[in-house]
This record gives structure tokens, C-alpha cells and sequence, in this order.
């Protein structure tokens, strides 16, 4: 549902003319399917936008509106813990070479002059490139494997990670293989992944919640840890109801639940828009929402992979 792309700085500096920034300005930030790959490092990567756009002579006007897509950019983006970037080759060889070592959605790039599959230039992004033109709405078959499908590129390209279903529970076989599938999804994120929490209601006693959720340990990733945090309506505040899945890069939210269901049952899964992002975000992320009842204790994976 949020996908990675690795844009290349001299082809932003471009973006400054009103024309270009008027047709990308809402194609990245939160709200939408697509986020920034870092390649190099943010801080080296706008260096190199403003290098390529003192070479291209942008106007002050122009320079303003590349100046409002890094604010866009910063807002939603992801940086791969074990990415390496060669300063002695190319931007684009370097895009082609990480590429090659874990693919992500593509390229944007000025030129392709080795014809690679995943780089596009400017006049491909379009309604008839299907790996640009993202959809912001799916209906899934309610299994984990595709649950977990759905979510792969956003959760592989998040530092945090929060579940939403106030009726999660580790004693439910249904929610333990969902949970289990997005996890062995998350793991291949290779250190990237630093808070995973499971947000849900005191449905059952603590001492069973704990008992059931460490017997998932040696089912789940040994690179993982899962958190639990159990919440309860807050006197004047919303009714913990919903399903979502919340991560740094956005968002997304569920309409029946973060379990599997019978054969043939599907389920709507929606991109959140900014402003019910940054609402939820802050309810249970920031922890601002809900009354806390308790925090069982975390699990920490064994499962080595092999």
C-alpha cells in the first residue's frame, strides 16, 4: 500500500518549475502510496538537490518549491539500515546496484541509458505505468498471506510499527497467524524495524494474555520483539473500535479486522488519509487516545531463519 521510491537528485532540482512541482507535489508525503528511499542519506541526498539546482540556475521562486517537496519528503521517508551507497559511481548506478541487492517499486530517474526495468524518466510516470499509478484502496481475500502481501512494501520500509484491533487476542488462532505472517514479512527489513506494538483491548485476563502471547515466541523471527499494550475507553474519548496499521510512513486502516476469516471472506483495506493519520498516530503511537489498563509482557522471538 506504501511503496519506496529511490529519485534521483538532479531530477528533483527539475521539479522546481511550476509545471513539474504542480504534477508531483501530491504524489509523496503522508497520505499517499508512495515514500522516499534514502539513497544516500537524507542530509547527503538534498546536498545534491541543491548542488544540481545551483548548476541548473533555478529562480528563487523555483528553489521555494523544491524547498516545500523536501519538506514532503522528510515527512515520509524510509532509510535502509544496511544500504551502502559507492560515492565513487553514479547516483543511478548506486540506485541500480541497491535495486539489484533488494528490489523496491523503482527508479526515478533524468535518463535510463541502460535500459533498467525498474528506473523511470519523467514522461513514464503515469496512469499507464502500473508501478507508479498505486491504487489507495484494495480488497483482499481475509488470509495472512495476503494480508501480509498487501502490507509487504510498507512494512518493509517502516522503523515503527503499531497494530490496531481491540479485539486482538494471542489465545485466537486467527490473530496469531495474521500477526505471525506480517512479522515474518517485517523481518526482511534487516534491522530497520525498531518498535513493533500491538494495540487491543483487555478482552481477557493478563495472567492468560501473557501465558498464550509468549507461546508465539518461537514462531516469530528472532531479529523480532513484539510489544502489547492494552487499552480502555477514556471518559469523553473515542471508542477503541477500529483496525488499523500504523506505521512511520503512514498508514492504513482495516474494515473488518487484523485476523483471518473463512474462505471466501475479503476485506477493504484503505491508505489513510494525513489528517486520520496523524489522529490515530497520535491516539496510539503517541499514546494519547485511551486509557492504558496494562502492558503484558514483551515477546521476543526465536525462530531462527533459515
Amino acid at each position: 500500500m506504501i511503496h519506496a521510491f529511490a529519485i534521483e537528485p538532479r531530477l528533483v532540482a527539475t521539479w522546481g518549475s511550476r509545471a513539474e512541482y504542480r504534477f508531483i507535489h501530491d504524489k509523496f508525503g503522508l497520505g499517499t502510496p508512495r515514500v522516499l528511499l534514502e539513497l544516500p542519506k537524507f542530509s547527503a541526498w538534498k546536498k545534491a538537490v541543491y548542488d544540481a539546482a545551483r548548476e541548473l540556475q533555478l529562480s528563487d521562486a523555483d528553489m521555494k518549491r523544491v524547498e516545500d517537496l523536501f519538506r514532503l519528503f522528510s515527512e515520509h521517508r524510509h532509510r535502509r539500515a544496511d544500504a551502502t551507497y559507492d560515492g565513487v559511481l553514479s547516483w543511478l548506478a548506486n540506485a541500480e546496484a541497491e535495486y539489484g541487492r533488494r528490489p523496491f517499486a523503482g527508479i526515478l530517474a533524468l535518463e535510463n541509458p541502460g535500459g533498467h526495468g525498474a528506473v523511470f524518466v519523467s514522461d513514464q510516470l503515469g496512469p499507464g505505468n502500473s508501478r507508479w499509478a498505486l491504487s489507495a484502496g484494495v480488497s483482499i481475500p481475509r488470509s495472512p498471506a495476503a494480508i501480509a502481501l498487501a502490507l509487504n512494501a510498507m512494512l518493509t520500509h517502516c522503523s515503527e510499527l503499531h497494530l490496531v484491533d481491540p479485539h486482538f487476542g494471542p489465545q485466537n488462532a486467527r490473530h496469531r497467524r495474521v500477526l505471525e505472517a506480517l512479522l515474518d514479512v517485517a523481518a526482511q527489513s534487516a534491522g530497520s524495524l525498531q518498535v513493533i506494538r500491538v494495540h487491543c483491548g483487555d478482552n481477557v485476563s493478563l495472567a492468560l494474555f501473557e501465558s498464550e502471547a509468549g507461546l508465539m515466541a518461537t514462531r516469530l523471527p528472532s531479529t523480532l520483539s513484539v510489544e502489547f499494550v492494552r487499552w480502555k475507553q477514556r471518559a469523553g474519548g473515542d471508542d477503541l473500535h477500529n483496525r488499523y496499521v500504523l506505521t512511520d510512513v503512514g498508514g492504513v486502516q482495516f474494515g473488518t479486522g487484523l485476523d483471518d476469516g473463512r474462505t471466501g471472506e475479503t476485506d477493504d483495506v484503505t491508505l489513510m488519509a494525513r489528517a486520520q493519520y496523524d489522529l490515530r498516530w497520535n491516539q496510539y503511537a503517541q499514546e494519547s487516545g485511551f486509557e492504558c489498563v496494562d502492558r503484558p509482557a514483551k515477546v521476543v522471538g526465536t525462530r531462527i531463519r533459515r
